[in-house]
């Protein structure tokens, strides 16, 4: 007998010339520009398929496949989403001229300063300024990079002292100066930050296609039998089929598996915040 999936599309249900063919197994369109989009390199949306939808059909009511194109797209948000939860950056960013403070306090301490973007790949560069004007570019073999944490700390192994504190030469640039310890938007820094496809923990990865899949089953819940729709029947010559879901005006088909991912995702977010976390201090 006919499922009702394959009697509904039928113009004519009960004729002879309507032949049932033998069910290919279901596979989505390949979209290699779709692939491409995805801002996490190595991240596929078949890695997404293969962890979350394994033996569910990603289709309309009507049959049409889903797009690579809108799996992606998830697959972005929730990339972006994972970012700004754990302050991290997962795909490659290319930092010129980030500014920050110069407190005499810290030069105690080898300058120590925590980047905006982190996990860092590499330091390219690191200049003293005042104001607009140029008092030094830090020599490469001073800098020690904590890339994890995205933070730096300069340790001069060679040539004077001096030079790693632009506050001795301040008092004699402007006599205003002589006496301070701060300097505002006096270290530029340029650098690349970014995490290797390899270095990122499995979790992390189970995080971001959860969060993705959450959306996409949404819209799949709809398609079951249609949007909005909780139950169909079908009597076609004496036969007869009827389909329920758990489709209501509250909820959608999969809904119970979206508030399953759910409390997955709030007991992994715990665990990768102290994964990741960065200690931040500041002292009024």
């Amino acid at each position: 007998m006919r499922s009702y999936e394959q009697l509904k599309n039928e113009l004519k249900p009960s004729s002879n010339s309507c032949e049932v063919d033998v069910e290919t197994e279901f596979k989505l369109e390949e979209d290699q520009e779709a692939e491409d989009s995805i801002k996490l390199d190595g991240l596929k949306t078949d890695d997404l398929l293969d962890l979350i939808f394994q033996g569910i059909d990603l289709k309309t009511y009507d049959g049409t496949p889903f797009t690579r194109s809108m799996l992606a797209g998830y697959l972005n948000s929730a990339i972006a989403t994972a970012e700004q939860t754990f302050n991290i950056c997962l795909s490659e960013r290319v930092v010129e001229d980030e500014m920050h403070d110069i407190d005499g306090g810290i030069l105690h301490n080898y300058q120590y300063t925590n980047l905006f973007k982190r996990p860092i790949k590499k330091i390219n560069k690191i200049e003293y300024y005042l104001g607009n004007n140029k008092i030094m570019e830090v020599p490469d073999n001073w800098i020690q990079a904590d890339k994890f944490n995205g933070s730096f700390t300069l340790l001069p192994v060679g040539g004077a002292m001096g030079m790693l504190i632009p506050s001795n030469a301040l008092g004699y640039t402007l006599p205003m100066f002589a006496h301070s310890n701060y300097l505002p938007m006096g270290i530029k820094v340029s650098y690349v930050a970014g995490i290797e496809r390899e270095m990122i923990p499995a979790n992390l990865i189970e995080y971001i296609c959860k969060l993705a899949a959450n959306s996409i089953f949404a819209i799949w819940g709809d398609q079951i039998i249609g949007a909005g729709i909780a139950s169909a029947s079908l009597s076609i010559d004496g036969l007869s089929q009827s389909i329920g879901t758990t489709q209501s005006a509250m909820y959608g088909g999969a809904s119970a598996r979206i508030l399953e991912y759910r409390k997955d995702l709030d007991a992994l977010t715990s665990v990768l915040r102290r994964y990741f976390a960065r200690l931040d201090l500041v002292v009024l």
